[in-house]
């Protein structure tokens, strides 16, 4: 018993592959996969390289990172258990800095606002300002 419908085959022929035509398929289903085969290897190596400089940059430390300055945490600790005096002004230079750095409070008119002029040697020694010591 024939189970396709004439009406079927009517709409939809069963139509042979031309000449060569089943060659020519396999042949471009091989290709096919080589094609493939090469994409998914460079979207590998692509993954791994960004992989790669994501993870250098992440490790760059940034340049505008904040680090706290070597035995701060131990000056206010012994600050704190009465070892060491606080300092008489709240900006003030290191002993070991001072060749480097100074510090000059300026008066103003306000007794709640405190206004310091810091400076720093850049190899040659500035004159001081006019109108006292830094």
């Amino acid at each position: 018993m024939d189970v396709r419908d004439h009406e079927t085959d009517r709409l939809l022929p069963v139509l042979d592959p031309p000449p060569g035509g089943l060659t020519r398929l396999r042949a471009r289903i091989r290709q096919d996969r080589r094609r493939r085969a090469r994409a998914w290897g460079l979207a590998t190596a692509v993954t791994g390289i960004a992989a790669l400089l994501l993870a250098v940059l992440v490790s760059i430390p940034a340049s505008t990172e904040i680090r706290a300055l070597p035995g701060l945490e131990s000056d206010l600790l012994a600050i704190q258990l009465g070892l060491v005096d606080p300092p008489l002004e709240p900006v003030s230079v290191r002993p070991d800095l001072r060749d480097e750095f100074a510090v000059r409070r300026i008066p103003t008119t306000d007794a709640r606002v405190v206004f310091y002029l810091v400076g720093a040697r850049s190899g040659d020694p500035a004159p001081p300002p006019a109108g006292g010591e830094l």
